[in-house]
């Protein structure tokens, strides 16, 4: 259907199923906002863990529609594990971003490789 449709890849749709994962919550609230708000298929995929969903979406979707936002500024790199934030930084998605709190997508994270992969595909 992406490939029919590219511009669903953009549209953004409110969820209740939408809420961080109980063991990030305090730190997705600290770093990301309280608020998701409307979220684009990506963000969601990402936020509900399902990758496959999300690597589909990115190799579909314009470099534009990467850097779509959601809550308080929040792109998907800012959601991202590292085989997400790989493709994506592939892709040409903006690393340098801030969200609404002052957070780029290397500030989110504590995970060594992670971080390497924003320095290094500079």
């Amino acid at each position: 259907m992406l490939l029919q449709e590219k511009g669903l890849a953009s549209q953004k749709y409110k969820s209740e199923d939408a809420k961080f994962d109980a063991d990030v919550e305090l730190d997705a609230y600290k770093f990301l906002g309280a608020y998701l708000g409307a979220m684009t298929p990506l963000h969601f995929a990402i936020l509900l863990g399902q990758d496959d969903i999300a690597k589909d979406i990115i190799e579909r979707s314009f470099k534009e529609d990467l850097e779509e936002t959601f809550g308080g500024g929040n792109t998907a790199l800012h959601l991202g594990a590292v085989d997400i934030v790989t493709l994506l930084l592939e892709r040409g998605a903006n690393r340098t971003v801030n969200n609404a709190k002052g957070f780029q997508p290397v500030d989110l994270s504590d995970d060594p490789e992670l971080r390497k992969l924003f320095v290094s595909t500079k």
